[in-house]
């Protein structure tokens, strides 16, 4: 018998959105649960909706009414702190759960007591739900940071770290920033293969007048903090003996460890023979074999108005020599993969050194690219 969730569930306005999803959490849960909705002052109608509600689950649906609108952060703080269940959901009312998506999770924390976050696969990672997501219960994938839409939290992170981030008011950053807390505590934050609930994305946060302008501010907060999330281009020609690959896979492992994505640039092959953690951060990009070298920077350079990669790492001579002279041209810094210490004293500093938020770099590119 697995122990009770409580789920909570904020929420302002959007009746037929949370009705739906109640009854889809009604259909699809087998385990043990409760649902704490905060209602963050919403209308008339969905108040009443939200009454029906309780009186049709007797025991199981709980409201916390806010006389204001608090905010997101707020409101799941709220339920959290109500919340006397050994596990703490934290569920979007604009989501549709399936079948076993909460036991799932549930059973994550079981067999890895390492793991104090999980969230479900969901569309809202590009994920495609099917039958065949059976056989993979079990499996999860670790991830840089939790996604608030859908999230299960285990009480000991909470009772170590405490609650959100209330300095992130109305959302965005609040999840990422919780889950970077716990990962300082020595737990992780993975995605259950076997669980998925789908997202309708955003239905309450499209009514908030200047949207934008919170993410952009709150941004600013997460990465005066944590450092900006970096791109890593690692060029790899091969690699030779068991020495070599050990420290390769070790790199790239400390790489998304550390938050920042590792994007693997080699040829087919050699992916196979390193020892990587499944981890959302970790990318390949296969270069042919003749003239690899001119591919892979090729790659690189593409990216620099789009994704552009801040660090390039490389176990190739030769690949660091001319990688290095054209460095100006790729706009990123080249180092060889060599001396992980020195790599991470760089990684620092140019994560740190992102003195505005990535999204306006992005929109000043866009900006300039259009004057052109």
């Amino acid at each position: 018998m697995r122990e009770r969730c409580d789920i909570v569930m904020p929420v302002w306005n959007h009746a037929g959105e949370t009705v739906d999803c109640v009854n889809s959490i009604k259909r699809y849960t087998a385990c043990p649960y409760r649902i704490v909705i905060v209602d963050n002052a919403s209308d008339e109608q969905t108040k009443k909706r939200l009454d029906s509600l309780k009186e049709e689950n007797a025991g199981r649906v709980v409201i916390i009414a806010n006389p204001v609108n608090t905010g997101f952060v707020k409101a799941v703080n709220q339920g959290m702190r109500f919340s006397d269940a050994p596990y703490v959901c934290i569920l979007n009312n604009d989501t549709t759960v399936t079948p076993g998506w909460l036991g799932e999770m549930i059973d994550i924390f079981k067999g890895n007591p390492g793991v104090g976050i999980v969230n479900p696969s969901s569309n809202t990672f590009g994920d495609v739900y099917s039958g065949a997501i059976k056989n993979l219960r079990g499996k999860y994938q670790e991830l840089c940071g939790a996604r608030a839409f859908a999230v299960v939290i285990k009480k000991e992170v909470i009772e170590k770290i405490g609650y959100l981030d209330e300095a992130f008011g109305m959302g965005y950053f609040d999840d990422v920033d919780y889950s970077k807390r716990a990962g300082r505590e020595g737990f992780k934050t993975v995605k259950a293969r076997a669980s998925y609930v789908y997202h309708k994305e955003s239905v309450s946060f499209s009514k908030i007048a200047k949207k934008s302008d919170i993410f952009r501010e709150n941004e600013k907060k997460f990465i005066s903090k944590w450092g900006a999330q970096l791109r890593i281009a690692y060029v790899l020609p091969g690699a030779g003996r068991e020495r070599e690959i050990e420290k390769i896979s070790s790199n790239i492992n400390r790489i998304a460890d550390l938050g920042h994505h590792a994007w693997i640039f080699t040829k087919r092959g050699l992916n196979s023979k390193l020892r990587l953690i499944d981890h959302e951060a970790i990318r390949f990009f296969y270069c042919p074999r003749v003239f690899f070298g001119f591919f892979a920077f090729y790659k690189i350079w593409e990216r620099r108005n789009k994704k552009k990669l801040d660090l390039v790492l490389t176990n190739g001579p030769a690949i660091l020599k001319s990688f290095k002279f054209f460095k100006s041209i790729l706009a990123a810094n080249v180092m060889p993969d060599s001396d992980f210490v020195s790599i991470e004293k760089k990684i620092s500093v140019i994560s740190f050194g992102h003195c505005e938020p990535l999204t306006s770099k992005m929109s000043r590119a866009k900006q300039s690219q259009g004057k052109s």
